[in-house]
C-alpha cells in the first residue's frame, strides 16, 4: 500500500486503488463469467435482437392484419369508394410507421423509460397504437368518414406525446416519433378526401 501512495498521489491509480478494509462487491468466482465475459456480452445482444424483433413485428403485424381484416375498401356509396391505390398508400404508410414507432418504443423501453414514465411513454403509444388499428375498420371498412378523422386525430396526438415522452427518455427515440406524426397527419388529408 505504501508502494501505491506517491502514484496515487499522482492520480495515475486512482480508480486502481482500494483501501485494505473496503471488500468488494462482488467476489469473482475463479472459472465464473464476468461482466467482460464475450460469451455473455453475445447472449445479451441476442436477447436484445430477439426483443426488438417482436416488438417492431407484433406492432407492423397488427396493423397490416387490421388492414387486411377491413378489406380493399367497400364504402356504402361506391361513387366514394377509396381508390385501390389510396388504400395500398394508406397498408404501406401505417404499417411503415407503426414499424418506425415500435423501434422507438423498444429504443425507449430498452433504457428503462416506458416503465420509470408509463404516463409520457406507455400510454401515449398504446393509443396510437390502437387508433392506427382501428382506422382502416372505421374508415375504409364502415366508411366512417368522421370516426376516421377521429382515429387520425388520436393517432397524431398519440406520436405527439410520444415524440415529447420518448425524447426525455432518448432524443433519438423521439426524432424517430416524430415522422409517425406527420404521417398521422397525411392520413386525415386522405381520409378527408375519402369522405
Amino acid at each position: 500500500m505504501e508502494a501505491t501512495a506517491p502514484v496515487q498521489d499522482t492520480g495515475l491509480t486512482h480508480r486502481a486503488y482500494r483501501p485494505v478494509d473496503d471488500t468488494p462487491a462482488r467476489m469473482p468466482v475463479p472459472g465464473g463469467a464476468t461482466s467482460r465475459d464475450p460469451k455473455r456480452k453475445v447472449g445479451r445482444a441476442k436477447r436484445g435482437l430477439r426483443s426488438l424483433i417482436v416488438a417492431v413485428t407484433l406492432s407492423a403485424a397488427l396493423t397490416a392484419v387490421a388492414f387486411y381484416v377491413s378489406g380493399p375498401g367497400s364504402s356504402k356509396d361506391e361513387t366514394r369508394a377509396p381508390s385501390a391505390a389510396m388504400v395500398a398508400i394508406a397498408r404501406a404508410g401505417s404499417v411503415a410507421t407503426e414499424a418506425v414507432m415500435a423501434l422507438a418504443a423498444w429504443m425507449v423501453w430498452a433504457e428503462g423509460g416506458l416503465h420509470g414514465m408509463p404516463g409520457a411513454t406507455l400510454a401515449p403509444f398504446a393509443a396510437q397504437l390502437l387508433a392506427a388499428a382501428a382506422w382502416p375498420a372505421l374508415a375504409l371498412r364502415l366508411g366512417a368518414g368522421w370516426a376516421g378523422m377521429a382515429c387520425c386525430a388520436a393517432m397524431a396526438a398519440g406520436a405527439a406525446a410520444c415524440v415529447r415522452g420518448f425524447g426525455r427518455v432518448n432524443p433519438v427515440a423521439g426524432d424517430l416519433a416524430m415522422p409517425c406524426a406527420a404521417w398521422a397527419v397525411l392520413l386525415a388529408v386522405m381520409n378527408y378526401k375519402m369522405m
